[in-house]
This record gives structure tokens, C-alpha cells and sequence, in this order.
């Protein structure tokens, strides 16, 4: 600065106006370049932050949804296998008062009878959407499946409250009234096997857990966790 008031003021001194003209202006550009580099500097660092901060929160997710999708695909191979069991049972059928009958349904009937329920990490995304932090996911893909994955699991829970209100408020309350479980081989055990009802109980059952199977394909509840996992980590190796 004490060299350019030492040049304006020799320009001055000496009457060299035009010079002095073209030295301001010549000083304004150089102002004017700084400023702008100024600005593309806090641009680059802000810029770096974002990307920094982004990196952070999808590798957040990212491990969330790993931890999700091991959950998702233990209540999916539980529930086949459950249905493997009610197809196992359900091939008895018409049922013989035999106890050879019972002694088949209660092998299968501990896998039947779960109601696991998937109950994913949702702190990350919920967090997320929440804060300013939100802009910074450059994603669009990534951001529309983060801002829709709560209605497409409540949309599925909502097959899993069916599954596991039949299983509270039917299918064992019926098995308490109607069997005796002191006596598996109870002569009431044996004659109620041909119960309509009895047989009907076990169909319901299997479509109870076939609703899930069906729900977690047609709610696409697996393909949002597996393409949230797969952008979130492409994104973050970027």
C-alpha cells in the first residue's frame, strides 16, 4: 500500500493525470481481482467442508443400513422358512386323528409361530432430514429414497402389525382354548384335528407370513435399503 501512495502521488505531483487515470484504474482491476479470488477461495473452502460434512453423515447411513439390510434379510429367511413349515403342516392336510399328526405340528410349530419384526436404524436419516445439513447430499437419486423411506417402511410395518395382531388376538388364543398342552397326546388334541376351524387356523397362518414376503418385495422395502447402501457408499468414495 505504501508503494502504490507513493506512485499516485509522484503521478500527481508531476501533473501526469492520463498516467495516474490508467494507474487508478489499473489499481482498481487489481482490487477487484483480489476480491475475487478472495471469494473463490472461501467458495473452494466452503465447498470442501460440504463435501467433508457429506462424507461423514453417508458413511453414517451407510453403516446403519448395513446394520438394516442383516435384519431385513434375517426376517426374510425367517419368514420362509416359517412358510416352509405352515406347507409342511398344511400337506397333512385333511388332518388324521392320528398322533403322528401332532407330533408333526409340533415340530414345525416353533418356526411358525415367530413374529419377527424389522425394526430398522432410522436415527441418521431422520437426523438429517431434520438439519440444514440436508443441502449438502448432492445425490438427487439418494435424496429422494432418504426423504421416501419412512412412508415405503411405515407402509410395511403396517403388513407386520397384520401378522402380529392375528398371532396376538387369533391364532394363539384359539391354540390356549383348544388344546391341552399338558397332555399333547389328549384325546380333545386328537379329535379336534379334523375341526374345520382347526385346519383353517394353520392357512391363515401361512398367508400371515406370506404378507410379509409379499410386502417386503411389492413395498420395495429391500430395494431402498440396497440402493441406499449402494449410493451412499459410491458417494462417499467420490
Amino acid at each position: 500500500m505504501k508503494i502504490f501512495r507513493r506512485i499516485r502521488k509522484e503521478l500527481l505531483s508531476k501533473n501526469k493525470f492520463s498516467k495516474y487515470l490508467i494507474y487508478a484504474i489499473g489499481e482498481i482491476i487489481l482490487v477487484v481481482i483480489g476480491i475475487l479470488i478472495a471469494l473463490q477461495v472461501n467458495t473452494w473452502s466452503g465447498e470442501k467442508k460440504n463435501r467433508t460434512r457429506e462424507k461423514n453423515i453417508l458413511n453414517q447411513i451407510h453403516n446403519e443400513f448395513i446394520s438394516n439390510k442383516t435384519q431385513l434379510d434375517s426376517i426374510k429367511t425367517s419368514k420362509e422358512i416359517s412358510v416352509a413349515g405352515c406347507d409342511a403342516i398344511i400337506g397333512l392336510m385333511p388332518f388324521k386323528q392320528e398322533r403322528s399328526t401332532l407330533d408333526s405340528i409340533r415340530k414345525y410349530y416353533s418356526i411358525i409361530a415367530n413374529v419377527k419384526t424389522f425394526n430398522p436404524s432410522n436415527g441418521s436419516i431422520e437426523s438429517l432430514i431434520n438439519s440444514s445439513s440436508f443441502d449438502v447430499i448432492q445425490n438427487d437419486t439418494l435424496r429422494n429414497l432418504l426423504v421416501t423411506w419412512k412412508d415405503v417402511y411405515n407402509d410395511y410395518r403396517e403388513e407386520e402389525q397384520y401378522a402380529r395382531d392375528f398371532q396376538i388376538w387369533e391364532f394363539l388364543p384359539y391354540l390356549r382354548k383348544n388344546t391341552n398342552f399338558i397332555d399333547l397326546y389328549h384325546e380333545d388334541n386328537i379329535t379336534n384335528l379334523t375341526s374345520t376351524e382347526f385346519q383353517n387356523i394353520w392357512l391363515m397362518k401361512r398367508a400371515s407370513h406370506m404378507e410379509i414376503l409379499t410386502s417386503i418385495k411389492e413395498e420395495q422395502i429391500e430395494r431402498y435399503v440396497t440402493e441406499i447402501i449402494r449410493l451412499t457408499r459410491d458417494s462417499s468414495d467420490q
